[in-house]
């Protein structure tokens, strides 16, 4: 089977889209990714996805957490804006007027309006191919409670297809 096929059928994989966010002093970022999932509710563990070379992926490094901002469908043009531009040339968050908040326990900004906010520790980090798992300890999820609707990635424009808009 070749590679392509492969990449194709990945693409079926329906996943949320979020932004992960990190701070250290006055250089932050927000990153969108899709590459996400639980991996314990005891203690509450989340794992995402990100290639080092990331800007973002730096910034976790460093300080050891990170936000988990998952979008709703009216934040596709955040999602698109935050996933082709890089941090190392431009400050998404004046370009883009991402609206934040104070988290509760870090030093990482929260994102308004959004599904959630998951504040994280890092527990770990995997390396995993051409990306690193990033494996966070949930301290804190914000929501209003309001029921929003997620943005999702798939391989048809239903929602988002951000692998052909990137």
């Amino acid at each position: 089977m070749n590679n392509n096929q492969i990449k194709l059928g990945l693409r079926k994989i329906v996943n949320p889209v979020g932004l992960l966010v990190a701070q250290k002093g006055e250089k932050r970022d927000a990153t969108t990714v899709a590459w996400m999932s639980k991996v314990s509710n005891h203690p509450p563990l989340i794992m995402v996805s990100i290639a080092p070379e990331r800007y973002v992926y730096h910034l976790i490094k460093e300080t050891g957490e990170f936000v988990l901002a998952l979008l709703t469908d009216r934040q596709e043009s955040l999602a698109l804006y935050c996933g082709s531009n890089t941090a190392y040339d431009v400050d998404k968050f004046h370009e883009a007027k991402i609206q934040t908040e104070e988290a509760l326990f870090l030093k990482v900004p929260l994102i308004k309006d959004t599904v959630v906010n998951l504040e994280c520790r890092v527990k770990d980090l995997h390396p995993a191919g051409d990306h690193v798992m990033v494996i966070g300890e949930v301290l804190a999820a914000h929501h209003d409670g309001e029921a929003r609707k997620p943005l999702i990635m798939t391989d048809k424009m239903g929602t988002i297809e951000l692998e052909n808009k990137l």
